[in-house]
């Protein structure tokens, strides 16, 4: 049987009887001063028009009110709402959208983008949507396997919808 953690709840006559019978107290401790948190600040997001349960984020806003946004959500079927990273007020934090939304899929265009979210390996999903990396907005405009690699991510995460 493992030791349960106790909060200096106990007596000096508790404490004598347990070290008789020579069992361990547990005790919580207090990080050292000045240690740093190893977490990231949570990036806030803007989000813009849409439904649906699918948030795609790209760079900038100029990304998703362009020509390759709106081809993009004719190929998927539907309004998507789109997002960027900014700090101001109205912005919110990724988990909290998606929480508050029902998002039930996450896309992010561009590793570089999701590295500022994720530390090390972005996990497979988030909250109660999956995630999905896509390649980065600027490569699927100048690139054909990109916009290869989309299509097939597309197909595969199951973001189509039946129309």
């Amino acid at each position: 049987m493992t030791p349960v953690p106790v909060v200096d709840m106990l007596s000096s006559r508790q404490q004598a009887y347990l070290d008789a019978m020579d069992i361990g107290v547990w005790s919580l401790r207090m990080p050292a001063v000045g240690v740093k948190e190893s977490a990231k600040k949570p990036i806030q997001l803007k989000l813009g028009p849409g439904g649906g349960g699918v948030l795609l984020i790209c760079a900038t806003d100029n990304e998703s009110a362009g020509r390759l946004a709106n081809d993009i959500n004719r190929a998927l079927g539907c309004v998507p709402v789109w997002a960027w990273p900014m700090a101001e007020d109205g912005a919110v934090e990724l988990t909290r959208a998606i929480d508050d939304k029902l998002f039930t899929t996450l896309a992010i265009f561009g590793e570089q983008l999701a590295s500022q979210f994720f530390d090390g390996e972005p996990p497979s999903c988030l909250n109660s949507a999956s995630l999905v990396i896509l390649p980065s907005m600027q490569d699927i405009q100048n690139h054909a396997a990109a916009r290869r690699a989309l299509w097939l991510t597309f197909c595969r995460s199951g973001m189509l919808e039946a129309g």
